[in-house]
Order: C-alpha cells, then structure tokens, then sequence
C-alpha cells in the first residue's frame, strides 16, 4: 500500500493533464499512487488518460463537479496520507516529500499545506501575489469561525483519517465553495501546519463570469456554515459576505473600463443584493444604463474629468 494517495479530478482537461501528471511523477517523494477522477469529461481527457497505462489508477463518472470526484478518489484509494492536485495545477518537486515529513514528525497533526505561487493559464507569475491567510498559519477554530480562511486543495495533505472523520467534500457544493466547507470540518477534527516553502503553481482563471456563476454556490456556502455553527459563526459570515462585495466590484468596474456595462450591471445588482440599504450601491448600477464619459481635451484652467 502506498503511503501517500494523489487525487485528481479532471473535468475537459485534456489540454492540461499532462503537466499536472508530469509534476506528481517528478517528486522526491516516490511512495505513492496516482488516482485520476474523470468526471464525465466530452473532450479527449479519456484517451490521453489511457497513453499512461498502470502509471495511474483512472476513476470514471457522470459528471457530478469537483467535491463529488475528489470523493470518488478518496474511495478508489488507500494511502495513509492523502493529496488533492487540480488538472490544471502543478506541484514541485519536492511537495510530497516535505508534506509527508510534517505529518510523519507530528502524529496529532491533521492536515498540513504548502505555500503556493500564483500563475495564468500559460504558466507566467501573476504580478498579486498576495494570500487571503497571511497572518495565520495554524487557525484555531474560533479564528476559523471569525473570518473565511482559504486554502486550496491543490496545496494540501491530509490524514485520510480525517477526511473519515468528517466526512470528505460537501457533494451539494458542486460548483464552488466545497473547499472552504472542508477546512471547517476538517479543523474540527485537527489542527493544521504549513510548510513556508512555495510548492504549488496554481493556475488563475479571470474572474468573470466565474466569480458570478458561483454566486448561488455562495449562498448554499453561508447556510451551511449557519446550520453547522450557529452564531458563532456569525463573523465568518459577515466577512465571507463583505469579500464577495469586494469581488463584485472589482469585477464592475473592470467591465466597465472594458465597455462591458450590461455585465457590469450583472455584478452590480449582487451587490446591490448584499448592501440594500446602500445608496452608492444603487447610484452604481444606475451609472451601467449611460454612456461612459470620455474626458474632454481642454485648458488648464479647467477641472480633470472626475473618474467613477
């Protein structure tokens, strides 16, 4: 049995499978297994899946999204640790190798999770590399319940013990938010570590329409957490709500440099969902119905064009 079980869900990733793959069979770190979820793919993720013969194990599924194909992975495995690698990520070298240590030196650690270097699509470093959790590497669970702390899957190794315990991902988030349902749960049942060193290159997508589409999975998100946690979680909450405005307007506003005002407008009027009593709210999404205002070619004497 191997020690370490490696889970990846693909869904249409032909194109990108192949690093993904070639980062697992480039690690230090040599005792594990390869199980590749195909979660109902219609490209050719099937066939180039079949060019790697025995080197992985291949799980194939109705399409079902990511938390219910990173389950079925759980289940085809058996490793004593287990990490999660999106098709479209990449690990280095030594990822398994220095997870693997932490939790062999620390047996009462549940999880543990590396650094992680942000890229686009074609592999180049995004200019942000700023993280949600850089002020808390080991959370409790009062922290946790205080405000979202986020940590991708591709970034983790957890005791296949915990992920019994609190039961895997939450299949009904099946577009969005099961990570960070998981890292509650998984925290009621042990306390994490970081490795410090950047060990992942997570590849970024634009956040429109992404973002939007996962709006209603944010929802099914907050009632879950209110169902589980009650008013504790109330903090969490309230800033899981307050980083999705943030999002929102983001998104608005770059549109709307783009000319884009009828997506704009569709961002806008979630804000407007989550601020109601906001008169700024409602004077932007009103703003998406004017033409933009170019700024006139005039004297000094006059005052500059006013941005949005």
């Amino acid at each position: 049995m191997a020690k370490v079980s490696v889970i990846i869900p693909v869904y249409n990733g032909a194109a990108t499978i192949g690093r993904a793959l070639a980062s697992v069979f480039a690690q230090t770190f040599a005792d594990y297994e390869v199980v590749v979820v195909n979660d109902g793919s219609t490209d050719d993720t099937a066939s180039v899946l079949a060019g790697y013969g025995d080197r992985i194990r291949v799980v194939t599924q109705a399409n079902r999204g990511l938390p219910a194909a990173r389950n079925s992975g759980i289940r085809a495995s058996s490793g004593e640790y287990v990490a999660f690698i999106d098709d479209d990520d990449e690990w280095l070298p030594q990822m398994l190798e220095r997870c693997a240590a932490v939790l062999d030196q620390d047996p009462d650690c549940g999880m543990v999770y590396a650094g992680a270097l942000k890229v686009d699509l074609a592999g180049r470093q995004m200019p942000d590399q700023s993280t949600e959790n850089e002020d808390i590497d080991s959370p409790t669970m009062e922290q946790m319940l205080e405000r979202p702390w986020v940590v991708v899957p591709s970034r983790v190794m957890v005791r296949r013990a915990i992920l019994e315990r609190c039961g895997g991902f939450e299949e009904r988030c099946a577009v969005a938010c099961e990570d960070v349902f998981f890292l509650l749960r998984a925290r009621e049942c042990g306390y994490f570590r970081r490795v410090p060193e950047l060990l992942v290159r997570k590849a970024t997508r634009p956040l429109y329409p992404k973002a939007l589409k996962r709006e209603q999975a944010c929802e099914l998100l907050v009632r879950l957490v209110r169902e589980r946690y009650g008013a504790s979680a109330d903090g969490f909450i309230r800033e899981y709500r307050r980083s999705r405005v943030k999002v929102m307007k983001h998104m608005a506003r770059m549109l709307m440099q783009e000319g884009r005002r009828a997506d704009a407008r569709k961002c806008l009027s979630r804000v407007i969902y989550y601020q109601p009593a906001s008169p700024k709210a409602y004077r932007r999404y009103l703003k998406t119905f004017f033409p933009v205002r170019m700024p006139r070619t005039s004297s000094s004497t006059e005052n500059p064009a006013t941005p949005d």
